[in-house]
């Protein structure tokens, strides 16, 4: 009885000395799956837009409702000095959407995109990119897929320290418009969990316009913020949970031909994903 109270003590003194080490010494946040583990995800994302024309009679109102459920695989084929290198499989996706227009596009979709394969490379510090054997890989399935945000900085943090990073705005489409933008992301190191082994990253941030947004475009971004939470196993080398939230504010200008007005449109889009324990 004494030697189990014994290995008790012992185990949770090596626990809470790991966690003093994690905040003194710091740690280094990677993205590095195992070589031949099998990563199996559940995405889901909410995309709400809201649009508002202001006409001579008053405001219209416009709301689309879009939301994605997708189950994929990550499959770990090999590692290099560059990262490593996966296929990822989209075993099955439902789109929905509230706009009766888009409803049969959303239903061609989810076939097109059932079973669909495709490989790509992530990088320690979480950056991906396309494996250059598979070029018909489309940028947007890619995005989607991975669900890895460039993030991690690339020498060891201590508990509470932040770091800011500059990111792409995840294609979207505003009542039929490109919406371009970047994300200006400040991430912190919030807590440790499970010995260190479970890294808790928050971020907050503004999204900007870009200097010169796509010809013909129509949309000009006028602000957007980003907030959300990432857990990552150390230990496995992934993200075990996110959850993101972007909201932009754009205004939408058709040709002075259509006799148009503009549209003033919010976007919220939502997105929660979960990677299957072992």
């Amino acid at each position: 009885m004494r030697s189990v109270k014994a290995a008790r003590v012992i185990g949770m003194l090596v626990i809470a000395s790991g966690r003093v080490w994690a905040q003194t010494a710091g740690i280094t946040l990677q993205i590095r799956p195992h070589v031949n583990d099998t990563l199996r995800m559940r995405l889901d994302q909410q995309t709400e837009m809201t649009g508002v024309r202001r006409t001579t009679a008053g405001e219209v109102t416009a709301i689309v409702v879009n939301t994605m459920k997708m189950f994929s695989r990550a499959i770990v084929e090999g590692a290099t000095e560059k990262g490593t290198n996966l296929l990822a499989v989209t075993d099955s996706v439902l789109l929905t959407t509230t706009d009766d227009l888009a409803r049969a596009a959303a239903q061609r979709a989810e076939l097109e995109l059932r079973g669909k394969q495709m490989r790509f490379r992530v990088s320690w510090d979480g950056t991906v990119g396309m494996n250059e054997s598979d070029p018909g890989a489309s940028r947007e399935i890619a995005q989607v897929v991975s669900l890895m945000p460039a993030a991690f900085p690339k020498a060891a943090i201590k508990l509470g320290e932040s770091w800011i990073r500059e990111v792409a705005l995840p294609p979207s489409q505003q009542f039929g418009a490109q919406i371009p933008g970047k994300l200006h992301i400040t991430f912190r190191l919030d807590s440790l969990t499970h010995g260190g082994d479970w890294a808790f990253v928050s971020m907050r941030g503004e999204l900007k316009p870009v200097v010169a947004p796509p010809a013909n475009s129509g949309a000009t971004l006028e602000r957007g913020t980003v907030n959300g939470t990432m857990l990552v196993d150390q230990k496995r080398g992934w993200l075990t949970e996110s959850w993101f939230t972007i909201v932009t504010i754009s205004v939408i200008t058709p040709p002075l031909m259509t006799g148009i007005g503009a549209t003033h449109v919010q976007m919220r889009i939502t997105q929660h994903m979960h990677t299957e324990r072992r």
